[in-house]
C-alpha cells in the first residue's frame, strides 16, 4: 500500500475534558468529545504508515534484486526476505484497521446526541458531516480488503520466481495482477484521503457554527 497520508485538524484534548468535565449541557460539546476521542483512537492508524511505507519500499527493492539474479538459491534466499516483509504488511495492516474500526465505533456514538440538536442548521452541518464521516471509513474498508488482495499476489509472484520452469509469460501474467492491484489501492486511497479533507473541513465549519472554544494547531 502506497502511504496514506491522513490530513486532520489537530486540536487540544485537555481543552475538550474541560469543556465536558464542567458541563455537559450542550450536546455540541458531547459531538466534540466524540469527533477528539476518536482521533486520539486513530493514532494507532497514524503511527502504521512510516513502517508500513519502508516495508514497501525495502520488499521492492528486494524484488528487483531478484530481478537481476540468475542463481536459484540466491533467489529462493531474497524471495524468503520479500515474503517476511509481505506478511510484516498484513499484521500492520490489521493494527491499522483495528485502529479504523474503533475510532468509526466512537464517531457514530454522535449520530444519537445530533438528533438531540434544536438548531436545524447545525444539525444539518452535523448530519453532512456523518454522511462524509460514514464514506471515509466504507472507503477505508474498500481500501483495507484491496490491500490485502494485493499482498497475497506479491505472496504468489515471490512463490513463483521460485520455479525452476518459470516461463516469461508466467511471470508476465503474475506482474499484471500484481499492477492491476496496486491501481486499485491507489484509487482508494486518493478517495480515503479526499474524504479526510473533506470531513476535516466539515468539523472546523461545525465547531465554529457551533461557537465551540478549540484550538487549533
Amino acid at each position: 500500500m502506497f502511504t496514506l497520508k491522513k490530513i486532520k485538524s489537530a486540536l487540544i484534548l485537555v481543552l475538550l475534558v474541560v469543556a465536558v468535565g464542567c458541563a455537559k449541557t450542550n450536546p455540541a460539546e458531547e459531538v466534540y468529545y466524540h469527533l477528539e476521542k476518536a482521533v486520539s483512537l486513530e493514532s494507532t492508524f497514524e503511527e502504521q504508515q512510516e513502517p508500513l511505507s519502508k516495508a514497501e519500499i525495502d520488499e521492492y527493492e528486494l524484488y528487483d534484486q531478484i530481478l537481476e539474479l540468475s542463481d536459484l538459491d540466491e533467489i529462493k534466499t531474497l524471495a524468503s526476505n520479500a515474503e517476511e516483509l509481505a506478511n510484516s504488511r498484513i499484521s500492520m495492516i490489521e493494527l491499522e484497521k483495528e485502529s479504523i474500526d474503533e475510532a468509526y465505533e466512537e464517531y457514530t456514538k454522535i449520530k444519537a446526541v445530533i438528533e438531540t440538536f434544536k438548531d436545524e442548521d447545525l444539525k444539518k452541518l452535523a448530519n453532512q458531516l456523518v454522511t462524509v464521516m460514514d464514506s471515509r471509513y466504507e472507503t477505508y474498508l474498500e481500501l483495507y480488503r484491496e490491500y490485502k488482495e494485493a499482498i497475497t499476489l506479491d505472496l504468489e509472484l515471490y512463490q513463483l520466481i521460485q520455479k525452476e520452469d518459470l516461463t516469461i509469460d508466467e511471470l508476465e501474467a503474475q506482474h499484471d495482477k500484481v499492477n492491476i492491484s496496486y491501481e486499485r489501492v491507489n484509487q482508494y486511497k486518493e478517495k480515503f484521503n479526499e474524504y479526510t479533507i473533506q470531513y476535516n473541513e466539515l468539523k472546523r465549519e461545525f465547531y465554529d457554527f457551533a461557537e465551540l472554544d478549540v484550538v487549533y494547531n
